[in-house]
């Protein structure tokens, strides 16, 4: 898993952001209200689909406005690269020092817990350590010794991390633990700029965070959102295009995120369990979901997992994945029981 992970799906009106959300009006008085800004390393993208008979431009601009504020606030709380921010604080905790949170990040480490444990640790906010490890392997282009490599795998664990749902407070276990909600707060930033729009009265849009995706409504009277997900290989094609609406879909995989080292491709993402970067087995993952920050993480948990988080998927409940695979030398699309039954796809050959 990959904390700083960036998911690649394309937009048409800005192809260098992940997402692709494209489609006609079908009304002459149905239009787009958009705006583009760059908040978590990333472009995040709000369009607004009025009817003037409902809304004013005027009010949507307004409420992507509020929206974008509300982003700018997570980002403040939840980045590992401001000091201030609460993760921050709670990055500085020593073993069994506690500290009281807010309600967002409580609940929002709970649930990432959560599928850390549903995932046997395929997914894992404590993974920072071997993130950076990596990073710095890319960068200085040699592969971590065996000590380095050895002590940051100590050091990750998501079950180092406790909460007391009592007093609202967490404490890690041992001394060295870190946590990076990155591959979740995206996904968070996502559900709640899609809060703030619908509490200012908008019921069709799609906010595009750097890939992490959410659909409300539709894009017009007719019309669901179509979003395009980018061939892992060809960032000019689209792989397949879905009809989505009140729905969230996030995905995950190396695209142009890798590196080489000695004439070998790693990949970005990395395996908390192993503590190397996950096989080329995996290429992208994709995941529907009622919710984008679910999406996000459990599109992380599948490229880690392979065909093996297709279980995972199932027991969740109401949610879909399409996993791109290289096998015998070529790429191959497996989807999950009964996607292509509740969705519109459209599909492009890998």
């Amino acid at each position: 898993m990959n904390s700083k992970k960036i998911t690649h799906i394309l937009l048409a009106a800005a192809l260098a952001a992940s997402l692709l959300a494209a489609a006609s009006c079908s009304r002459a008085n149905e239009r787009i209200v958009e705006d583009s800004r760059f908040f978590m390393g990333t472009v995040v993208q709000i369009k607004v689909s009025i009817d003037p008979a409902k809304y004013s431009e005027a009010r949507a601009k307004d409420a992507i406005s509020k929206a974008f504020d509300e982003i700018n606030r997570i980002e403040d709380v939840y980045s590992v690269y401001k000091d201030t921010s609460e993760i921050s604080r709670i990055n500085r905790l020593r073993k069994n020092e506690r500290l009281q949170i807010s309600d967002g990040v409580f609940n929002l480490v709970h649930k990432t817990l959560d599928y850390s444990e549903r995932t046997s640790g395929a997914f894992d906010i404590t993974v920072k350590p071997l993130v950076d490890l990596w990073e710095r392997a890319k960068r200085t282009n040699k592969l971590p010794d065996e000590h380095e490599f050895k002590r940051a795998l100590e050091r990750v664990g998501y079950k180092n991390v406790a909460l007391d749902e009592t007093v609202r407070t967490i404490h890690f276990k041992k001394d060295g633990i870190s946590i990076d909600l990155g591959g979740a707060a995206k996904g968070y930033a996502t559900d709640r700029a899609i809060f703030i729009l619908e509490e200012n009265g908008i019921d069709n849009a799609i906010v595009n965070s750097g890939g992490d995706m959410y659909c409300l409504g539709k894009r017009t009277a007719r019309e669901l959102w179509k979003v395009g997900v980018q061939h892992p290989r060809d960032r000019n094609r689209l792989f397949l295009e879905i009809g989505l609406q009140d729905r969230a879909i996030d995905t995950s995989g190396d695209y142009e995120r890798y590196f080489v080292i000695g004439g070998k491709r790693y990949s970005h993402i990395i395996d908390p369990r192993t503590g190397y970067p996950i096989g080329d087995s995996a290429v992208s993952a994709s995941v529907i979901a009622a919710d984008s920050t679910t999406a996000d993480i459990l599109a992380t948990a599948m490229c880690v997992l392979g065909e093996k988080g297709f279980g995972i998927i199932k027991e969740s409940g109401g949610i879909d994945a399409v996993l791109v695979m290289f096998e015998a030398g070529r790429l191959t699309a497996k989807m999950s029981e009964g996607i292509r039954k509740r969705y519109d796809i459209s599909e492009e050959k890998l």
